[in-house]
This record gives structure tokens, sequence and C-alpha cells, in this order.
């Protein structure tokens, strides 16, 4: 699967290069990178991280929304 980087983590949420970003694939989703998001009881197939509102705001300027 191909996949495009959309943010950049550019605002200081770098730790030791560990950056959220958003990536989208080739088949048109979106792949979220970032700490994760413990608050929620997820199947164990499942998964959910959480961004700051900055890198979803980078990732729809890049897509041009």
């Amino acid at each position: 699967m191909a996949h495009r980087r959309l943010t950049g983590g550019s605002n200081g949420d770098c730790k030791e290069g560990d950056c959220p970003n958003v990536y989208v694939t080739d088949r048109g989703t979106l792949v979220f990178q970032g700490d994760q998001y413990a608050e929620l009881t997820m199947p164990a197939h499942e998964g959910a991280v959480e961004l700051p509102e900055h890198v979803v705001v980078e990732a729809i300027r890049a897509l041009g929304w």
C-alpha cells in the first residue's frame, strides 16, 4: 500500500523524531500516527490515536479542503 505524508509535526510535537502525522493512502484512506488514546474501550483488532488539532487542520489544508 502506497501512502503520502500530509503533515510534518512542525509545531513542537516531536519527541526524538516521533511526531504525530496524518498520511493518505492510495486507497483514499487516512492513517493517523500519534499517541494511543486509552480512554476508549476498543475491540482487540481496533485502535485509536489522539492527535493535536493543528495536525488534523494541516492535513485538511494539504488536501485542499
